[in-house]
Formats: structure tokens, C-alpha cells, sequence
């Protein structure tokens, strides 16, 4: 069941690393308005979900448009300092590119960021749709990220590979009808079980 013409990749976790500055921008905030700190494993532990669900695990509800402001204000100023692709990926992107492979990335970051990160790491160009959390009435693990990039680009779900390294990922790619491969380099264990185990970027070139 594979005939993959369509890989569509989660972001963070997935094709880069960026869990460091993630952090540090979360840190700025905490320190901002609640005079303390917080480590790096801590905030790695909770990236996927989008950045409200990341920031309720440190400011109350009642804090969270205030802490999503400062937070978001904070990375669009500075959306790469230590973030960089995984080792393997560039590689494997030109392959797949060569291969005439449509490649698209859904994820749960803001929409603007995401475009600045991947225009800073040379990783733009790519990609034939972009699609971040704001751009869509739903994100992730609601299909309808996916489904739209598969709508756009013309090809049938089955015939399409969803790439993440968390559960909203596996979710989103299993309602839109697509193959799943979990990128086991990432932040987390999925809690639904995938079509397929990559154990480094590379091995999405078996699958196509």
C-alpha cells in the first residue's frame, strides 16, 4: 500500500530541531511576567500541540492570552537562533524532490512563523504547500490540514504519507486516510500505533 506521491511533514520535532529556542522564548515569558524560569526537558516534553496547549502547562487560564502575546511576540522577533534541520533531512528532502515527490509541510505553529523558519534554514523551497495552525478553521489531529494540502495538490489520500513525531500527527494523518510514519528522532511517543517506524530521515526514501 504504498504508490507514495504526496509526503507531508510535521514541523517541529519532525524536520527541525527547535526545541531550544521554543524554550528560550518560553522562558522570556515566564520570566516577564512571573519572575522565574523553565528547563529545556520541560518544554520539550509538551511541543506538538500548538502553542496555547503548550503554554496552559505553565500559566493559568486566565494568564494565557496575555502569555501567548508575549510568547508569539518574542519568537517572530527571533524565529531562529538555535534551530536547525535534523541531521539526514536536507539530503533526504533533495531526494525526494528528484524523485518528483509532491512535499508539503502541516504543523501547529503559527502560520508567519513557520514560513520564517523555513525561509532562514533554506528549507522553503521545498515545499509545494505550507500550511500552519492559523491558516485553517481546525489544526492537527483534526485531518483537515492534510486534506487540504491533498486537495490543492491533486492527489488521492491513499495515496499520500503523513511524517510526525507525536500523536497528532499519526491521528491527523489516519483520518485523512493517509499512510503514517512516525519520526522516532522527535519530542514523543505516539499513543496510536503508525504504518511505519523511521529511525532516521532516510528511511522515508524506502516508502516512495
Amino acid at each position: 500500500m504504498r504508490a507514495i506521491e504526496l509526503v507531508i511533514f510535521d514541523l517541529d520535532g519532525t524536520l527541525i530541531d527547535s526545541a531550544e529556542d521554543i524554550a528560550i522564548h518560553v522562558s522570556k515569558v515566564l520570566k516577564e511576567l512571573k519572575g522565574r524560569t523553565v528547563s529545556f526537558e520541560e518544554v520539550k516534553k509538551n511541543i506538538g500541540d500548538g502553542a496555547r496547549s503548550l503554554l496552559l502547562n505553565f500559566f493559568d487560564p486566565e494568564e494565557l492570552e496575555q502569555a501567548l502575546e508575549r510568547f508569539l511576540f518574542y519568537y517572530r522577533a527571533e524565529p531562529v537562533l538555535n534551530t536547525r534541520p535534523y541531521e539526514g533531512i536536507m539530503e533526504t528532502l533533495e531526494k525526494l524532490r528528484k524523485r518528483k515527490v509532491l512535499l508539503a509541510v502541516a504543523t501547529n505553529k503559527p502560520h508567519d512563523i513557520t514560513l520564517d523558519v523555513l525561509k532562514a534554514l533554506g528549507m522553503m523551497e521545498f515545499f509545494h504547500e505550507v500550511v500552519g495552525a492559523d491558516l485553517l478553521p481546525e489544526k492537527k489531529p483534526s485531518p483537515m490540514p492534510l486534506l487540504e494540502i491533498a486537495r490543492r495538490l491533486g492527489v488521492e489520500t491513499t495515496r499520500a504519507l503523513m511524517v510526525g513525531d507525536s500523536h497528532v500527527d499519526i491521528e491527523a494523518g489516519r483520518r485523512a486516510n493517509m499512510q503514517t510514519a512516525y519520526a522516532s528522532w522527535g519530542y514523543k511517543i505516539p499513543e496510536i500505533t503508525p504504518d511505519y517506524t523511521l529511525k532516521h530521515p532516510r528511511q522515508i526514501l524506502e516508502l516512495v
